[in-house]
């Protein structure tokens, strides 16, 4: 049932055909992705079912370090979760939930899971954590202060590569209420097609969008707390209003109201833990 990949030079391949058939697009990724060093193999834990030989079915778990109201949780993502057309309805996807679940519990502090088809987690103890995007009310003098040197990344950059790894593995958490440390891959991958700037004055990583004048940002990657002043005027483009899709707990001093967000996936977490936020984020880049 649970696999290594580590021990077998073809599950990789044999685990992408099968997820590429289900989830069309996501080997082309996970291979992208292996081009600047976030290699799924590395990261995800598969649990799997074969049929003479054959994959059929797969689910894989990926570790993450979390800070929640201030103390440290290991935790599982489970993810990449399919089985093969002709083999649904008999039993596959309850064997590995279960046989999943009964490893992180045994592991890790808590398991979640992204899922636009909710239901079919709820019975295996899964709930839906409702999710909040925070508006900040800034003032036009925050866009017209002197300007923070700023200057786009590339991955294709060994230079640029290595600052965004180390800023990721080394980061403090974006939010103290619930913040990701010490990972790499998953950013990795959420950034191939998605701009992301290196700001000088904060030594830190921005990643945003401007979508019909609504400045979006995603996340802010420091190793230290910086200035959202410093950040706001770094970006060239004009914007009217600021969304922030993390918690923003550590920019107490910016005034903001919370707002219902709407990922394409809602967020579950496992019946035997409960995070005590009444209003957070998931952060963008590590939604998998």
């Amino acid at each position: 049932m649970i696999a290594d990949y580590a021990l077998d030079s073809t599950l990789y391949e044999q685990c992408m055909t099968l997820l590429d058939a289900c989830f069309p697009g996501v080997k082309a990724m996970a291979d992208e992705g292996r081009t600047y060093n976030a290699f799924w193999d590395k990261s995800s834990i598969p649990f799997i079912i074969r049929q003479e030989q054959e994959i059929i079915a797969h689910l894989g778990l990926l570790p993450f370090s979390f800070i929640i109201q201030g103390k440290s949780f290991q935790a599982a993502a489970m993810h990449g979760i399919c089985t093969k057309k002709e083999f649904r309805k008999k039993g596959y996807f309850k064997e590995l939930m279960t046989q999943a679940l009964k490893f992180t519990q045994e592991k890790y502090d808590f398991s979640f899971l992204f899922t636009d088809q909710p239901y079919l987690y709820e019975k295996f103890g899964f709930r839906v954590l409702a999710e909040y995007d925070f508006v900040y009310h800034f003032s036009s003098k925050e866009q017209t202060g002197k300007k923070s040197k700023i200057r786009e990344i590339s991955l294709a950059n060994p230079d640029d590569l290595r600052l965004m790894h180390s800023l990721c593995f080394n980061r403090i958490p974006i939010s103290n209420c619930f913040g990701i440390i010490k990972e790499t891959t998953v950013t990795t991958l959420n950034v191939l097609h998605l701009p992301i700037y290196y700001i000088e004055a904060i030594d830190g990583l921005l990643i945003y969008q401007i979508i019909n004048d609504v400045l979006y940002i995603k996340d802010i990657i420091t190793t230290k707390i910086c200035d959202f002043e410093l950040v706001l005027n770094a970006i060239v483009h004009k914007f009217s209003k600021v969304i922030l899709q993390f918690s923003p707990d550590s920019f107490l001093k910016m005034p903001f109201d919370a707002i219902t967000a709407t990922p394409e996936c809602c967020l579950m977490i496992s019946e035997n833990f409960d995070i005590k936020c009444p209003s957070f984020r998931y952060p963008e880049l590590q939604r998998c």
